[in-house]
């Protein structure tokens, strides 16, 4: 049997898709006929200055403020102005931490659009609203949507959304989304589709381009990403909220030569001298956000990208860096520093839209609270599930199919218990039958519920996670850990504490 004749199964999720438009702050911002944001030209160009503009906030003009095109990193003068010379096609504020963030039909709008085949010279401005500044607020991590056809579309729309729209409801203020790439799969007329489902979400959510967002008919990097740019703005660029700001990346520097997977994981140069600018004006007791496609390390990989060090060197100082990325279909968090630490997303497609990832973690997404410039929480809601299940727990009979290192008894006497965001800062310890609880280690090994769906495809002999797109593959993790109950046991209680103190139980009964 090959995959083309797979059935995917699915979990259906109950519920409706969120209709409530994000407040919109650039309506009043004129749009000429051919799409592109137009201001009237009231400063006068600069020899060689081909791009001027003023922000203002509540209507007066802001000092001070960080404006680029992602070459150029201006601040305005006095009079709130600033000017480049530029020949790329966006404009981008690093909003300030004391305004909001523009929204335009549900999505951040800080960019404008420029076209200098229209205008030799061109005024961009941007108007701000001032807002307190936050000293609490919420980041809702969505990786790999990667919605290739009507099937994942209406999955999105009707499964995970739903889902994601409900578990925000209580988030009342301060909330935010980020898609940490892969958006489509590699289908770039579903940008806009995308646009508008994710608009509709109430979550303002930034935007961050994964190797499948690429058009794979064009086989550059330079102009393989311009359907992403045309709808959802620049590939990189930062921001202010409270006492965090945040840079997104692109990592993939994409060729397509031979084929959508020729691609290399790294950060191109022009990028990280943008970001050595940027960050010149950010204050090193700031917290610091870095969100990419392609993680730099996992727990099995450290050095995930060409140039990771070169990242590591421009954001080491900086109190507090939450590095965020996607792109595995699996669970990975590194502690890379005292102050660095890399939170790898699993998929919110799961494996290919078949509902677990490769690792066992249910299809989700990610919520991460800031205090001040802290991280104060973190927690991984599983689709379809309470937000309560971190974990899962295998009795010995499913267990055995897990295939852990180490010395294993023969027959298999073990259970085995997968918890889903466990890195070492957490605890994990077991109960049986109400007595002591002890202290587990973790080990490497395989989710049972992933080996049990697995299919052979007969065209490259190789075992598949079901799913209507190319297969994915089974993947070993290190968040599972073994236990040896006595031959009588009655149940066991597991009990994961994680280092917010956060503290998840679940229990098994023994069925024999």
């Amino acid at each position: 049997m090959t995959l083309k004749n797979i059935f995917n199964s699915k979990f259906l999720v109950a519920g409706m898709l969120a209709l409530t438009l994000a407040s919109c702050s650039e309506k009043e911002v004129p749009v000429a006929p051919n799409g592109f944001d137009r201001d009237d030209v009231t400063i006068a160009h600069q020899f060689g200055k081909n791009l001027v503009g003023r922000v203002t906030v509540d209507g007066v003009p802001r000092q001070g403020v960080v404006v680029s095109d992602g070459v150029n990193v201006e601040v305005t003068d006095e009079k709130g102005e600033y000017q480049m010379y530029s020949t790329r096609q966006h404009v981008f504020v690093s909003v300030p931490e004391d305004c909001e963030v523009p929204v335009l039909d549900g999505l951040p709008r800080f960019y404008k659009v420029l076209n200098f085949s229209v205008d030799a010279k061109i005024q961009r401005d941007f108007n701000l609203k001032s807002s307190p500044k936050k000293t609490e607020w919420t980041l809702m991590a969505i990786a790999d949507p990667q919605i290739g056809n009507d099937q994942d579309v209406s999955d999105f729309s009707n499964i995970i959304l739903p889902d994601f729209s409900e578990f925000v409801k209580p988030i009342h203020e301060n909330l935010y989304g980020i898609t940490l790439g892969d958006i489509v799969w590699n289908k770039p007329e579903l940008f806009s589709t995308y646009k508008t489902l994710i608009g509709r979400s109430s979550v303002p959510t930034f935007s961050v381009i994964g190797n499948h967002d690429h058009n794979e008919s064009v086989k550059n990097d330079t102009e393989s990403d311009a359907d992403y740019r045309n709808v959802l703005g620049p590939t990189y660029y930062s921001v202010n909220i409270g006492d965090y700001h945040m840079v997104v990346l692109d990592d993939v520097l994409y060729s397509g030569v031979d084929g959508r997977n020729d691609y290399a994981n790294t950060i191109t140069q022009e990028q990280l001298d943008w970001l050595k600018k940027d960050l010149s004006y950010v204050s090193r007791d700031k917290g610091l956000i870095v969100a990419l496609h392609i993680p730099t390390a996992r727990w099995n990989k450290l050095n995930n990208l060409t140039n990771t060090q070169a990242l590591y060197d421009l954001i080491k100082d900086f109190d507090n860096v939450q590095i965020l990325s996607g792109h595995a279909h699996n669970q990975s968090t590194v502690a890379i520093s005292d102050n660095m630490t890399e939170y790898n997303f699993a998929a919110a497609m799961g494996a290919y839209w078949y509902p677990l990832c490769s690792d066992g973690t249910p299809r989700g997404y990610g919520m991460l609270k800031f205090k001040g410039n802290k991280l104060a929480d973190m927690k991984y809601k599983s689709v379809g599930f309470p937000d309560e299940y971190q974990m899962k727990i295998y009795a010995p009979e499913d267990a055995v199919l897990s295939k852990p290192t180490g010395n294993v008894g023969d027959p298999f006497d073990q259970i085995l218990v997968n918890v889903f965001a466990w890195y070492p800062k957490w605890t994990v310890e077991i109960q049986e039958d109400g007595g002591a609880w002890k202290t587990l280690s973790n080990v490497q090994a395989q989710d049972p519920d992933v080996r049990k769906c697995l299919v052979y495809d007969e065209d490259d002999k190789k075992w598949y996670i079901p799913s209507t797109h190319n297969g994915a593959q089974i993947a070993t993790t290190n968040h599972m850990f073994l236990y040896k109950p006595s031959s009588t046991w009655k149940s066991v209680t597991v009990r994961a504490t994680d280092p917010f103190g956060n503290v998840y139980t679940s229990s098994l009964d023994n069925k024999k």
